[in-house]
Parts: C-alpha cells; structure tokens; sequence
C-alpha cells in the first residue's frame, strides 16, 4: 500500500525517468527499498505499474503513429504480400510484444517471489544492471552504419531485450534503443521504435499481473499513476531531445557504482 506522500513522488521519478535510458523501473524501486520501506516484492509491481501513467503518456505524444497504424490493420490482415508484411510496424510490434511477454513473465514472477532479499542486497543488484546497461549504451554508440526498417531478425532480438527490462535497474528505453542501435536502425527510428513498442508491452504487463492478483489498485496507487502521467507528459519531448544529445551511459555505471558501494557501507 502507498501513502498520498509515497504516490506523488513514485509518480514524479517515474515520469521524469521513463524517458531516460536510466531505468525508471531502478529508479523508483531503489527509492521504495531505500526510502520507502519497500521490500523487493512490494516494489515490482508497483514500480510496473507506474509505468502505466506514462504509459499514457506516450499515446498522448504518439497519437498520430498510434492512429496510422490502427487506421493500417485492416489493410494489413488483407495483404498477400510476405515482404510487406515483414516490413510492417505491426509485425514488428506483435512480435516484440510476445516475445517480451514469453521473457518477461516469469522473470516478473521471479523477482516477486523473492521475499528474503533484503532491500541493501536488492539495491546492489539493481547497481550491477544499471552498470550493465550503461555499458550496453556505449558500445551501441560506436555504430555508425544505419537503416531505416526494422526486419524480423531485428524484432525478435530487441523483444527478448525488452523482456529482459522486467528487471528492475535494466532501463527498457536504454537496453531496446542500444539493441536497435546494434542492429544498424538509425538513432532517430530506434528511439521511436523503442517507445512505440512500450505501448502494447506495458499493457500486457499489466493485464497480466492484474490476472495473477499481483496488483493492488486503491485510490493511492491511481494517485501515482495520475502523477506519473501528468510529470510524463509534461517532459517526454524535453528528456527525448535530452536522450538524442546527452551521453547517459555514463550515468548509469556511476549510479550502478554507487548502489553496489552502498551494500559494502550499509
């Protein structure tokens, strides 16, 4: 359960943090293990559940792709052509989305299974994927070779990297636009691409936990929710300009430092 207190903060770190390749995930898990009192399996579904807020969001800000691919379905179910269908966005998001759901599931369950970590262990743990997926972001950056689709070989690969991003401390936008990024999509698409596939995801994620009683929806967790849309929505262009110039790779490890040093001094 969430004070009114607890709701407006998760909320704002989650809406100024989704749009960073920094975890948002991490981000407001460490702060319920470390301010909130929070253990591991309190905070994950939470912490997913957030991401329902910016969630919303992100329809808000790419309601024209939204309303162009829903427009193209049709079309999409009556068109023969295996090439085509290849190179659609729809394919893309379909199977991202499954393979995310295939991964991520049972790693959602793992993580929520884990009563007896204890939140100094846990923050360490997440400071070791922060490290993790600040390194990623450096290699990607080195690719200079880039292409406008995205094939199935690249769907299948940036939706298992997706799954992987149930892990709190694995930034979803930080591991999927690297993976793109290394796939040869150019750094404009990736991002787009990155953010367009959240969509779908985080709905599932949702019906998901929902159907296995993990999430707890009282009048303060839509108070979160409610925070994190309004935070998102107010910084989603600002933070993606941010995200295209700024180096945060960098930032990732020193936070991940910083959270594993945290567990040697606690």
């Amino acid at each position: 359960m969430l004070t009114v207190f607890e709701a407006i903060v998760l909320g704002i770190v989650q809406g100024l943090a989704e749009w960073l390749p920094i975890s948002s995930e991490g981000m407001t898990t460490l702060v319920m293990l470390n301010f909130f009192d929070k253990t591991l399996a309190d905070a994950l579904p939470i912490a997913i559940w957030l991401h329902t807020g910016t969630l919303l969001s992100a329809v808000v800000f790419f309601r024209k792709d939204l309303k162009e691919i829903i427009t193209e379905i049709p079309q999409y179910i009556k068109n023969r052509n295996l090439q085509e269908k290849k190179d659609s966005l729809i394919t893309f998001l379909l199977i991202t989305t499954a393979i995310t759901g295939i991964i991520g599931l049972p790693l959602i369950l793992f993580a929520t299974g884990m009563n007896d970590f204890s939140g100094r262990l846990a923050t360490a743990i997440i400071g070791g994927l922060l490290i993790f997926t600040g390194l990623l972001q450096m290699s990607a950056s080195k690719n200079k070779i880039h292409r406008e689709k995205a094939g199935i070989r690249d769907s299948i690969i940036v939706g298992t990297t997706q799954g992987f991003a149930a892990l709190p401390g694995v930034s979803r936008s930080g591991i999927t636009v690297s993976t793109l990024l290394l796939r040869n999509i150019e750094p404009a698409q990736a991002l787009r691409l990155s953010f367009l596939m959240s969509i779908p995801a985080v709905l599932a994620a949702d019906v998901g936990m929902g159907a296995m009683g993990l999430l707890d929806i009282s009048a303060n967790s839509l108070l979160a929710l409610v925070f994190a849309f309004v935070s998102g929505i107010l910084t989603i262009d600002l933070f993606i300009k941010a995200a295209r110039k700024i180096d945060f790779s960098k930032f990732c490890i020193a936070l991940g430092i910083l959270s594993i040093l945290a567990y040697f001094v606690g």
